[in-house]
C-alpha cells in the first residue's frame, strides 16, 4: 500500500508508523484506485489487508426522520462510526507486528480501539481527557485497556504521541483509519441514487475525509456522478475551522460542554477539510449547546439514542433546511450512541 500527500502529491512506499509527509508536513492518505469491474458484488471499498480484524462493523441502517435521513452509525459494534476506522487501523497494527497500541480519544475511538485490540489479541493504552464522559471511561476499562487521564483532549493527544510503550495508532492522523471510514460512501451510494448533502460533526475530520475519499474513488471509477456537498459542524469554543472557512450559519454565545466528541482545539487535518468543503460546495456551521439541546431531546424523545455530538449534526441540518440553504436528500450520520452518556449520568 503506497501513501500519498493530498497537498503536494508526494508518494511513499508503505512504512510502519509513517503518517506525515516529509516535504510539506501534511498527513498522508492511502493511495487506492478502484476498478468498476465486480464492485457491484463487493461489500467494502477497503483493501483486504485492512479487513483482517473485524467485529462486523458497517452496513448500518438508514431511517427517514423528520425531513432528513439518519445513518445510524451508533449501531456499530461498540456504538460509533469509529469502529469502521478502528478495524482497519488495528489490522495495520497487526500487520506491522505491534503487541500494544496507543491511542488518544475523547471516548468513542478509545472504546473502539480497545475492543478491536482485544479481539486481535493486542494490549491497548488509551489517553483520554479527565472530563471524558464517565460511561465511556468505564467502557474502555471494561474492555481491558489501560486508561490514562490527561488534563485536556489536546494534552491527551500530545502524551499519546510521545508514549514509547507501544505503537501509536492515533485515529486523528492515521491514514489506515480513514480507509475504514470510506465504506460509508459505498453504503450511501447503494441506498440512494443521489445524496445532495451529508452533515457531519467535526473534530479531527476523520468522518468528513473518509467519506469524501470513498466518494472520490467511486467517482473516478465511474460509479457515481458527483460527490455530495459536505457540511461540517463544530461546537462553540472549539470552532478551529474558522481559520480556513467562514461559517455559513453561526450561533456561538457560550463555550460548548455537551458534545465531548468534538471538543478539540488542535485538529490536525483542518486545511484538508476546508478544501473538501470548497470542492463539494458544502458549508461550515458553528453551534452552541443551547441551540442544540432541543434537537437532542427531539432525537431521544422519538427513540434515536444519539450522543450530543451527533445531535450537533442533526441540529445543523434542520436549521439549514429551515433557512432555505439545503434541500434534496440530506443525510446525517448519527456518529455515536447516547447510551454511553446516559450511563455516565448526563442530564439535559
Amino acid at each position: 500500500m503506497d501513501l500519498v500527500c493530498w497537498k503536494c502529491g508526494r508518494t511513499y512506499e508503505y512504512s510502519p508508523g509513517l503518517y506525515r509527509c516529509a516535504s510539506c508536513g501534511e498527513y498522508l492518505l492511502v493511495k487506492h484506485e478502484l476498478k468498476a469491474e465486480g464492485l457491484s458484488e463487493v461489500n467494502t471499498l477497503v483493501d483486504a489487508e485492512l479487513r483482517r480484524v473485524s467485529l462486523g462493523e458497517g452496513r448500518t441502517p438508514i431511517i427517514r426522520f423528520d425531513g432528513v435521513y439518519l445513518k445510524l452509525e451508533s449501531l456499530n459494534p461498540t456504538g460509533s462510526f469509529k469502529d469502521r476506522g478502528a478495524a482497519s487501523a488495528v489490522s495495520e497494527a497487526v500487520f506491522r507486528g505491534c503487541s500494544t497500541i496507543v491511542e488518544d480519544s475523547s471516548g468513542n475511538a478509545g472504546i473502539s480501539f480497545s475492543a478491536y485490540a482485544g479481539y486481535a489479541g493486542l494490549k491497548a493504552k488509551i489517553y483520554v481527557p479527565a472530563d471524558a464522559p464517565l460511561g465511556k471511561r468505564r467502557l474502555i476499562r471494561a474492555l481491558g485497556a489501560t486508561i490514562v487521564e490527561a488534563p485536556s483532549r489536546d494534552e491527551a493527544a500530545r502524551l499519546a504521541v510521545n508514549d514509547s510503550e507501544g505503537c501509536y495508532v492515533g485515529h486523528r492522523v492515521n491514514p489506515y483509519f480513514l480507509e475504514g471510514v470510506k465504506d460509508l460512501a459505498l453504503e450511501l451510494v447503494r441506498e440512494f441514487k443521489r445524496v445532495d448533502y451529508v452533515v457531519s460533526p467535526l473534530a479531527s475530520g476523520t468522518l468528513v475525509i473518509g467519506l469524501w475519499k470513498g466518494y472520490v474513488e467511486l467517482l473516478k471509477a465511474g460509479l457515481v456522478e458527483e460527490v455530495p456537498k459536505i457540511v461540517a459542524v463544530q461546537a462553540c469554543g472549539y470552532d478551529s475551522l474558522r481559520k480556513y472557512v467562514r461559517p455559513r450559519y453561526d450561533v456561538c454565545r457560550s463555550k460548548a460542554v455537551l458534545p465531548d466528541g468534538i471538543r478539540l482545539t488542535d485538529a490536525p487535518r483542518l486545511e484538508h477539510v476546508a478544501k473538501i468543503l470548497s470542492e463539494t460546495g458544502g458549508y461550515y456551521v458553528v453551534l452552541d449547546d443551547e441551540v442544540v439541546k432541543p434537537y437532542i431531546k427531539e432525537l431521544w424523545g422519538r427513540g434515536v439514542l444519539a450522543e450530543p455530538t451527533s445531535a450537533y449534526g442533526y441540529a445543523a441540518a434542520k436549521l439549514l433546511i429551515k433557512e432555505g440553504l439545503m434541500d434534496g436528500v440530506v443525510v446525517v450520520p448519527i456518529t455515536g450512541n447516547g447510551v454511553k452518556h446516559v450511563v455516565g449520568g448526563v442530564e439535559l
